[in-house]
């Protein structure tokens, strides 16, 4: 039986509860009656605090504070602590914001903790993230597509779903085409997937550098709200 720290498992108030009642005693919690746990129920688990101790090493990594983090994710300061400075989660998926990056983290399962990094700390859209957290979501991706495939729906030009400033957006697009020519690392494009339509959500002016230069393929991260979906361009892709 392996026996854990219950201030590394449980939120700090339920543990002064606890305390109430059995402070500094050893407890034995039994499993629910009926409920034994199968393989993928216990890995599931495992994922699930992997993916958790990612997104807090990530935030750690850009600023937010061990006291933050402590109470966004209802853990004591000490198991923060440990977490951010545990050596095993400080050498492995070391976030960049490119597609050599993104692709690391999704062959290990974290490619929405590589996608919810990125745009919380690179992009500054938290709105765009918090909006991803409110359903359930499927991830695909770093794939090369097709550009042919998509649509800009931001720019300057009438009918546009997101209008921006003409000059903001062509400097944009320019910045762009100068790291294109520099041969620099770039981030894939994410995008959304729905009843069989593509949608940008973000870095138009890098998909417009990309058609200005020609360029037919490019790596893109693609979300879709339905499983159906999700096997669907899986199976094309």
């Amino acid at each position: 039986m392996n026996y854990l720290n219950a201030k590394d498992v449980l939120p700090e108030e339920l543990l002064k509860e606890i305390r109430k009642y059995a402070d500094g005693m050893l407890l034995y919690v039994p499993k629910a009656e009926g409920e034994e746990k199968t393989w993928g129920e216990l890995s599931g688990q495992k994922l699930y605090y992997r993916k958790r101790n990612r997104m807090i090493l990530n935030k750690f990594q850009y600023g937010i504070s061990i006291q933050q983090l402590a109470k966004e994710y209802h853990l004591s300061i000490e198991t923060i602590k440990k977490i951010a400075y545990s050596k095993k989660n400080l050498e492995e998926h070391i976030f960049y914001p490119d597609i050599n990056s993104a692709k690391e983290y999704s062959n290990d399962s974290l490619l929405e903790e590589w996608i919810h990094t990125y745009l919380l700390f690179e992009r500054k859209n938290k709105g765009f993230s918090d909006g991803l957290y409110k359903a359930n979501r499927f991830y695909l991706g770093p794939l090369a597509m097709p550009l042919d495939l998509f649509r800009r729906n931001c720019g300057s030009e009438e009918g546009m779903k997101w209008q921006v400033d003409q000059e903001v957006f062509e400097l944009r697009v320019d910045e762009w085409m100068e790291r294109i020519d520099l041969k620099q690392t770039l981030p894939p494009i994410i995008v959304g997937y729905e009843a069989g339509q593509f949608e940008i959500n973000c870095n138009s002016p890098l998909f417009e550098a990309l058609i200005r230069k020609e360029i037919t393929y490019f790596p893109m991260i693609v979300w879709c709200s339905s499983k159906e979906d999700y096997d669907g361009l899986g199976k094309r892709f």
